[in-house]
């Protein structure tokens, strides 16, 4: 396997894993979480490339999601549709909460 391709073997099958080209395009737009009963829309504030080890298979990246702090969401994985091959199944944490300010939530991808 080409360790530079960002894929997985699973049970024989080839996953494409997400990369940090994946989610450029959508860096301060509104993606849609599909959540029950409906779904609700965050905005992806920011990504943070971190530093890239030799014997690591992907570049290291973290996802910064805004919402309303009307919009509560746990510290679970969620479908998250930001285009470009997605749904991705991203796995979030909200950071600490501040009265009357936006939530924030982070996806860390290693």
């Amino acid at each position: 396997m080409n360790r530079n391709a960002a894929e997985a073997v699973h049970w024989g099958m080839t996953m494409k894993l997400p990369t940090p080209e994946d989610f450029e395009p959508w860096v301060g737009k509104v993606v849609r979480v599909l959540t029950v009963p409906e779904p609700v829309e965050v905005r992806l504030l920011r990504l943070h490339r971190k530093a890239h080890l030799v014997n690591e298979f992907r570049e290291p990246f973290t996802l910064i999601f805004e919402s309303p702090e009307t919009v509560y969401l746990l510290d679970e994985t969620y479908e998250f549709d930001c285009g470009n091959g997605g749904p991705y199944p991203i796995a979030i944490s909200q950071l600490q909460p501040r009265p009357g300010q936006p939530r924030l939530y982070q996806a860390t991808f290693c």
